[in-house]
């Protein structure tokens, strides 16, 4: 089981919360300066890209990614 969720990767919840997750991600490193940004956002799309394949190590992948990002405040820019 990916670490941090209560829920077996078979069920509707797992992948529930893995797609409020990246949401969260993609919201974060949106608001990141440009320099920065672009490298998340390359990051971000590999790990939707390995969801398709392996959703367990996905969400892993996904954790330390959050881990590494600032929290959001308010609203990202608007390009």
């Amino acid at each position: 089981m990916a670490s941090g969720h209560p829920v077996e990767p078979e069920s509707p919840e797992f992948y529930s919360d893995l797609a409020r997750r990246l949401r969260d991600a993609h919201r974060r490193a949106n608001a990141l300066p440009e320099g920065v940004r672009i490298p998340v956002i390359r990051r971000l799309l590999t790990v939707t890209e390995a969801v398709k394949r392996d959703p367990v190590r996905a969400s892993e992948r996904l954790d330390r990614m959050l881990e590494e990002l600032p929290p959001q405040v308010g609203e990202p820019p608007t390009r």
